[in-house]
């Protein structure tokens, strides 16, 4: 077969730019660090890599779910703890105004400070954050109770605005899991049989008001009643919260497993990278070298094309 000058052109081209392609990949994975950069560098691998890539993707918004929840319940776990230490303070004033000893005037006194106790309760129990109400339950948008003022300068009610069995917030951990982020107003302040902590507070204001020192010792036991469910509020709020941080540390765990798959598989070595684009390289030049040779064009060449 005729070997025309226009077909060995053809060839020398093709040879450079193959050389040419195969230098432009090994430029590619030295400076990249990855032996696949592209789905056609390797399909099965990139497939690969986009499956672990995904996992990766869910697992990072399982952790932003499980951060947002852990936000909420460390700054619920916080304002309990101030709604304990706001039921102890009051304990210790009701004991001050059942004992004998203390005047009309003294009670009168204390009176006024347990208004003040009811209105930072007030405060703690319409708790925001991020904008939405903290022990709403899925009301977020509405504050889980209101108030209104007396003549006397004292708060006259405070009244809930929730409904009864209000639904607690959840959120997706992970795979087919959820975890409830929230406590209700309910969950904290309501006692059952129509009572909750604002009730009783009321009731010991207005014994306190009335110098009846047998209806202010009545309290202590409704208000001893009180501050253990909040106890116990608190320390299921801490057991979500200790339950969230393990589960992040087990995302943690799966984190370095995925991205370590994903190094093994797309990762190239970066030793055998650079060896490969000096050869690559030298091969590149030679064919530049060679093609320059074959191709002498003269007269007689151009007429046989």
């Amino acid at each position: 077969m005729r070997i025309t000058h226009h077909r060995l052109v053809e060839q020398v081209i093709n040879n450079v730019e193959a050389q040419m392609e195969r230098l432009s990949r090994s430029q590619e994975q030295a400076t990249t660090g990855l032996r696949v950069n592209r789905t056609s560098d390797d399909p099965v691998a990139a497939s690969e890599i986009l499956n672990l890539q995904t996992r990766l993707d869910r697992l990072e918004q399982y952790r932003r779910n499980i951060n947002s929840g852990l936000s909420s319940l460390n700054l619920t776990e916080n304002t309990l703890g101030q709604v304990r230490d706001l039921g102890v303070r009051v304990r210790s004033l009701t004991v001050q105004g059942a004992n004998d000893v203390t005047t009309a005037e003294g009670r009168e006194a204390l009176a006024e400070e347990i208004d003040q106790e009811i209105r930072q309760l007030l405060s703690l129990a319409n708790t925001k954050h991020n904008g939405r109400y903290l022990f709403g339950g899925n009301e977020i948008r509405q504050s889980p109770y209101e108030s209104t003022e007396g003549e006397n300068g004292w708060l006259e009610t405070v009244t809930p605005t929730f409904r009864q069995g209000q639904d607690r917030l959840e959120l997706i951990i992970d795979e087919g899991e959820r975890m409830e982020m929230t406590v209700t107003a309910e969950d904290t302040f309501a006692l059952g049989d129509a009572d909750d902590l604002f009730d009783i507070l009321f009731d010991l204001r207005q014994a306190l008001a009335d110098n009846d020192g047998e209806a202010i010792g009545d309290m202590l036991p409704r208000l001893d009643e009180a501050l253990e469910k909040l106890n116990g509020v608190t320390s299921m709020v801490g057991s979500r919260i200790q339950s969230a941080q393990e589960i992040l540390n087990r995302f943690d765990e799966k984190e370095i497993t995925l991205t370590s798959r994903i190094s093994d598989i797309g990762d190239v070595d970066i030793a055998d990278a650079l060896t490969r684009l000096n050869e690559d390289m030298t091969s590149y030049e030679l064919a530049l070298r060679t093609s320059a040779k074959s191709i002498q064009p003269s007269l007689v060449n151009f007429v046989y094309l």
